[in-house]
């Protein structure tokens, strides 16, 4: 047993340094440490070069080659097109923004054996001014068909719905009749999959280099799936230099040159291009501009200051810099702009989206007006300089306010009624935009949960889209629904997630709350597809009457007849089963569904973090991170437990494998249609991805309850978890077979790289392999020894600091003159200034821990002011979870009495903390060991605390907190 138990010291000692050196990794191939004696960090490969991501050439390859049409005659109710095709452009087109809808035409009539010029059927383009933006009409005769519209894009429109039709029938016919299609949701926007985000740590500007991101059939793919708008990321400071800021603008012409060759060659296929940008920014400390004109500077921002809109500089600078970039790019489609959210802009992001606006905003001219009036004035300039330029344009205010449930119940999440009050006051002609389904609300397990950005298990609306939607009809203003379409942060490593379902759920909201614009996906989401396909679709009118009909009619394009009921239930399966995807941020944010099949599997307990699924590297130290450990609470923190969270991925991955199981039945019908086989194939990455990710908190699930079991018992478990590591191999087999089939496999638009690819795989395979010939061996051998699994580790012998905490069941916390009981056991607070004498202790009683604080070289002191001035407390309740963290200000008047009192003697000043045992997530009845640190702060500016600070890398709401830096807290 000693000599277990010291191996395991030396493996403790090894996972302490690692995570001391805070993650600041060198690259890939820099984790050479050897965790015990499996290879977890060990020459993980590096990630592959931009030369892999073959998907780039095949958007660019033709996308009509071949049909496989069957031989058939044309029914009575049909039209016959295959004696050929005569096509007549009487549409007026100056600017020749049809040619690439003719040439699609005739290529799509080839690709099926028939002759697109000068074959007797004849197809007319005609112009019909009744008809809106993108409307068309079709009038389809036995010898010929009229295409009327009244506009270049229902033209398109109506060129790509015959050619839906002749696929539905596999035949180069068309049934019989008129049909007139209506946008609905006239403005559908997306993004190249594969162009540069603008963001550390790569932080590449797609408008600076030579590569065109915009090749003609990705464009002509996205044109047939109804997109009609894309985006790409600019800042002001990069496009333009004004009056107050003429030291901007550097490379702004190379930029410009670039932006209007992106603009024309969208427009050849009907689609309008759209800058992004977070504007205006807010300022610097050294920004000459404040320096030059004062009154540019809001309230207070760290060092600098936001932008104040309520100044007529600040008007002729926001007109000025939109004007200019409308003027030097005239067919610019329009402007999404965060103006709330994500990154400081004007002096309302001094307000928190879930506080109250009065008193936050310390700015001489904005702290006595109303949120909306902040936003007005900052609006109104953009939409006048965009407008006087090009009139057509459209700017789209986004109010990015997805506050979800942290990792911890009880969390503010509502958002502020001052919110609801912007769509009455937004400016005419300004496009309100929205994030659908953030706030979107669902009980399991007797939970209420709620979901922040982006979603499609949860389809939406949220209550909080349909409340701002209800209020800007009333008041006339334009809504724009953010939403994801091809897949989301639940899983963003595959092409698109095939749950139509859901997207119809959604998209019939969108109608019945009068959505006009919508913004389809963020960084992720956009490769052409099914989703995309089933956007497009249903942004039209007349709506499919019901979600099956719907299902039934996006199924028939692409696949056979025969074939058509199979592939509805199995999007169905794949939709029931995703709707249980675990409702919490964290859980996209860090969970297994992006990379499972690259995680390693530990045995042996390591408490080393998870990685963002979002990120092949860090934003702030630019280097990458490396493979997710086991911490797998900090993907649910407390709002599931692990046993929950095991319950809802089984839901998912067993509904899901029925639906794969019915696509695999067909498989065979489609061996020479290779797009066909890769949609089975996204299915079946899928399939794996979420076994994968059930797999992995099964694992850590019974990991942990093996820990705590005593006895031969024990060797149940093991097999168990023995069999989940084959069953992981077996996974990684099938996933290397379809990553080195299909180069989209594992691709994250947001991380531009490759969550998993085939190296990858076949390194985690031999670390599973390292575990069964190593790891599992040992751990048997201790349980058949009767001796307890990694004691330190659970408690039973604790490693580390170690404090007690003593009972108190009749507390004398109540009341001003609380003092700390005789009988604490008092911990020194070493790590810090040596002068500091500060101590804390513990006690507890049914409802309530307490911490009191010690310090011995206080001087003596006005008893308003505390010397301690602040008190941090970080409490781990169970192993493998975040940190809670409990922040106490002893002396501020908005201190709740009830949870912080202060004593304070000649030479020595005494501050308890309340905290109740439902804040930390465990109960008075059932009292564990858990892990803590205490830090205090001084007046005189020292601070001290109990255990080490050693931060991690930083890590989105998930802070740096390193697991390594607490110490144990007993209860006696």
């Amino acid at each position: 047993m000693k000599h277990n138990f010291l191996k395991y010291l030396i493996f403790i000692n090894l996972v302490v340094l690692i995570l001391a050196s805070g993650c600041n990794q060198r690259g890939i191939r820099e984790y050479d440490v050897i965790i015990s004696d499996s290879i977890y960090l060990k020459n993980a490969p590096l990630q592959p070069g931009e030369d892999t991501w073959l998907f780039i050439e095949e958007l660019k390859a033709p996308m009509w080659t071949h049909h496989k049409w069957e031989k058939a005659d044309p029914g009575s109710q049909q039209a016959d097109l295959s004696k050929g095709v005569t096509i007549v452009k009487n549409f007026p087109d100056p600017k020749g923004r049809l040619e690439s809808a003719y040439e699609d035409l005739r290529s799509f009539l080839h690709a099926g054996g028939v002759s697109g010029d000068n074959g007797s059927y004849v197809i007319v383009a005609e112009e019909n001014r009744d008809l809106k933006s993108e409307s068309f009409r079709i009038d389809i005769k036995a010898d010929g068909c009229h295409i009327f519209a009244g506009d270049v894009d229902g033209i398109r429109r109506g060129i790509f719905y015959i050619e839906d039709e002749m696929l539905r029938v596999r035949s180069p016919f068309l049934p019989l009749g008129t049909v007139e299609k209506n946008p609905v949701i006239k403005r559908r926007i997306s993004r190249c999959f594969f162009g540069p985000i603008k963001r550390p740590p790569k932080m590449k500007d797609e408008l600076m280099d030579e590569v065109n991101y915009y090749p003609d059939q990705y464009l002509n793919r996205l044109a047939h799936e109804g997109v009609n708008g894309l985006w790409l990321t600019v800042e002001f400071r990069d496009l333009v230099a004004t009056t107050y800021t003429p030291e901007a603008g550097k490379d702004a012409e190379k930029r410009l040159a670039k932006l209007r060759e992106t603009v024309e060659s969208c427009l050849n296929y009907g689609i309008r291009t759209y800058i992004f940008c977070i504007e205006p920014r807010a300022w610097d400390p050294d920004s000459p501009a404040v320096k030059n004109y004062p009154e540019l500077a809001g309230a207070p921002r760290g060092n600098g200051n936001f932008f104040c809109p309520m100044s007529q500089i600040a008007h002729n600078y926001l007109y000025e810099s939109v004007n200019k970039i409308f003027r030097a790019v005239p067919e610019l489609g329009g402007m999404i702009n965060i103006t709330h959210g994500e990154r400081g802009t004007t002096c309302l992001s001094a307000v928190a989206a879930t506080s109250d606006y009065k008193g936050k905003i310390n700015c001489p001219r904005c702290s006595h007006k109303e949120p909306w009036e902040i936003l007005h004035a900052s609006l109104s300039a953009m939409e006048q300089g965009m407008h006087d330029a090009s009139p057509d344009a459209e700017l789209i205010s986004w109010l990015y306010m997805p506050q979800p449930q942290r990792f911890v119940t009880g969390d503010s999440y509502a958002l502020g009624d001052w919110v609801y009050d912007l769509p009455a006051h937004t400016p005419e002609g300004v496009i309100l935009q929205f994030n659908f389904e953030s706030g979107v609300s669902r009980t399991e397990f007797g939970k209420f949960l709620v979901g922040g950005d982006y979603w499609i298990s949860n389809p939406g609306p949220s209550t909080r889209f349909e409340r701002i939607a209800k209020v800007a009809r009333e008041r006339g203003t334009t809504v724009s629904a953010k939403i994801q379409t091809g897949n989301s942060h639940e899983v963003a490593t595959t092409p698109y997630v095939p749950v139509p379902s859901l997207l119809y759920r959604k998209f019939a909201a969108m109608h019945s709350l009068g959505v006009s614009h919508t913004m389809l996906c963020w960084y992720f989401g956009n490769y052409p597809g099914l989703m995309n396909k089933a956007a497009g679709l249903l942004s039209m009118e007349p709506f499919p009457p019901d979600e099956r009909t719907f299902l039934k009619q996006l199924a028939s394009i692409d696949w056979k007849k025969e074939d058509v009921s199979s592939v509805v239930e199995a999007w169905e399966y794949f939709s029931d089963g995703y709707e249980n995807y675990p409702l919490t941020n964290m859980f996209q944010y860090y969970g297994p569904m992006h990379d499972g099949p690259v995680w390693p599997l530990l045995l042996k307990p390591v408490d080393a973090p998870l990685s963002p699924s979002w990120q092949i590297g860090s934003s702030t130290t630019l280097e990458a991170w490396p493979p997710s450990g086991d911490r797998v609470g900090e993907c649910i923190g407390e709002i599931l437990t692990l046993e929950e969270a095991v319950e809802l991925t089984n839901r998912i991955t067993k509904s899901w494998e029925k639906g794969v199981e019915l696509l695999e039945g067909i498989e065979q019908n489609y061996t020479d249609e290779p797009e066909r086989i890769s949609d089975i194939g996204v299915a079946e990455a899928l399939g794996i991805q979420f076994r994968s990710g059930y797999n992995i908190l099964h694992f850590y699930f019974l990991r942990e309850k093996m820990f705590r079991m005593e006895g031969s018992q024990r060797l149940d478990i093991l097999n168990q978890l023995v069999d989940i590591i084959h069953n992981e191999l077996e996974l990684d087999e099938q996933l290397l077979l379809l990553c080195e089939h299909d180069s989209r496999l594992g691709f994250h638009s947001e991380a531009e790289g490759y969550k998993y690819f085939p190296e990858k795989i076949r390194w985690r395979m031999d670390q599973l392999r390292s575990v069964l010939a190593n790891d599992v061996p040992e751990v048997e051998k201790i349980i058949r020894n009767n001796e307890p699994l990694f004691p330190g580790y659970t408690g039973i012998q604790p490693d580390g600091a170690v404090a007690y905490s003593v009972a108190s069941p009749d507390s004398e916390w109540s009341g001003s003159e609380a003092i700390p009981p005789v009988g604490l056991q008092w911990q020194k607070c070493t790590f810090g200034p040596e002068k500091n004498e500060i101590k804390w202790a513990s006690e507890w009683d049914k409802k309530a821990l307490y911490i009191w604080i010690s310090d011995m070289t206080t001087s003596d002191q006005n008893a308003s002011l505390p010397a301690i001035t602040n008190v941090q407390i970080k409490i781990e309740p169970q192993r493998l979870s975040p940190c809670r963290r409990f922040v106490y200000n002893p002396g501020n008047e908005q201190t709740d009495d009830d949870l912080v009192h202060v004593v304070n003697e000649p030479g020595a000043c005494y501050v308890g903390v309340r905290i109740p045992f439902e804040k930390i997530g465990v109960t008075a009845d059932n009292l564990h060991p858990v892990r803590i640190d205490v830090r205090v702060q001084k007046r005189d500016g020292g601070a001290n605390s109990w255990r080490p600070n050693n931060p991690v890398t930083p890590r989105l709401m998930l802070g740096s907190d390193n697991p390594a830096d607490l110490g144990w807290l007993f209860f006696n």
